[in-house]
């Protein structure tokens, strides 16, 4: 991997440990849906894919457990 994609990952992983997490697992949550996006980039680069529609998911992934958690703690 190159330096340039090492340094990006690592970025987003301390920006996703840095986030309030307003629920439990929230962050977690955070990181898996950031390496899940990454391996979609990557796999785009050898198998054109659609990868704006595969981010979309995760992100309402992501948007679905937070508001599911949110419900739970009220």
């Amino acid at each position: 991997m190159a330096y340039k994609d090492e340094r990006v990952i690592s970025i987003l992983l301390e920006q996703s440990e840095a986030i309030d997490e307003r629920v439990p697992g929230y962050r977690e949550e955070l990181k898996e849906a950031v390496a899940d996006i990454i391996m979609l980039e990557r796999q785009n680069k050898f198998a054109r894919t659609n990868v704006a529609v595969k981010v979309a998911d995760i992100v309402g992934r992501v948007g679905t457990f937070l508001n599911t958690r949110s419900k739970a703690s009220e």
